[in-house]
């Protein structure tokens, strides 16, 4: 059983066929009814750390079992759209939500790269430096803080402290500041950088109720109403428009799953313990010497 279990739900993470999770369902649950019938039949002779590990691995089969009465859907939108349906792979179809799901904004935070910024003091271009997002550079009294490169754009947030020590943000892009009085940066040129780390922002509306709002990741995903929401990749289209990949996630097994793992974790760590003792740690001497 276990190994027709392996050979079924190995094709099944790239198959989201119906055969094949009719398949799995059914070897799961002849494989907790095999654990039960075998464990009642050896109870007498069980260690109770030994029941405690079959009954640790019934609670994951069961939990499997439950999460799989669940579903998986996939959905791609782009910023502001508002998604009611989603491609159910139980199905093969698209399903509607029974909510609607808004991607706010798609966020990227991108390893730093070397970015030359171009200093204009009322109207007068004076210095080009060279630095890294993150950093900064003293000019004329002026402090220059370089916050964050956003590509899209291409746009440079940073921050300018004048000489009275008043700070103030500004953005920079590839565009020449015109008649702005006291000192502005352009964009003058960069590396393209490498999105070092990427999310969403969404909103969850259900009928009259107030949106749930937060943020999903890939490995952090949003919770809702039993639900999880994972960022799953950002793309672009051939028109350059940015959307984002969502996987919409309904196991209510989890909790199931790993209270089985914990149990089975305590059990195998008694049994060791159990063992231990039993053995002690002049067993094999005192063996020889009572044979001798």
């Amino acid at each position: 059983m276990l190994a027709a279990l392996a050979l079924v739900l190995i094709p099944t993470t790239v198959i989201k066929g119906p055969l094949f999770m009719a398949c799995g369902r059914l070897l799961i649950g002849g494989l907790a009814i095999h654990l039960v019938l075998c464990t009642a039949r050896h109870w007498r002779r069980l260690a109770w750390c030994v029941r405690l590990i079959h009954a640790g691995v019934l609670i994951i089969l069961i939990g499997t079992l439950w999460g799989r009465a669940g579903f998986v859907a996939t959905i791609n939108s782009y910023e502001g759209d508002a998604i009611s349906s989603a491609f159910r792979w139980d199905r093969q179809e698209d399903t509607a939500l029974g909510f609607t799901l808004v991607v706010k904004k798609i966020d990227r935070d991108y390893y730093p790269v070397p970015i030359r910024v171009g200093v204009i003091i009322d109207g007068q271009a004076t210095t080009l430096y060279e630095r890294r997002s993150g950093e900064g550079f003293n000019h004329a009294g002026f402090r220059v803080d370089l916050l964050d490169f956003d590509p899209r754009g291409p746009a440079l947030h940073l921050a300018v402290t004048d000489l009275d020590g008043v700070r103030k943000e500004q953005t920079a892009t590839r565009e020449i500041p015109v008649g702005q009085p006291g000192l502005v940066c352009q964009l003058v040129a960069f590396q393209t950088p490498v999105v070092k780390r990427s999310w969403v922002d969404l909103e969850i509306s259900s009928g009259d109720s107030i949106p749930f709002v937060g943020q999903a990741e890939v490995n952090h995903p949003l919770h809702w109403q039993g639900l999880r929401f994972y960022h799953t990749a950002t793309n672009v289209d051939p028109s350059g428009r940015a959307y984002a990949g969502i996987q919409i996630v309904n196991d209510q097994g989890i909790p199931l799953v790993y209270l089985g793992f914990l149990i089975v974790s305590l059990g195998n760590g008694l049994l060791l313990y159990r063992k231990s003792r039993r053995r002690g740690p002049y067993s094999s001497g005192h063996a020889a010497i009572s044979g001798v």
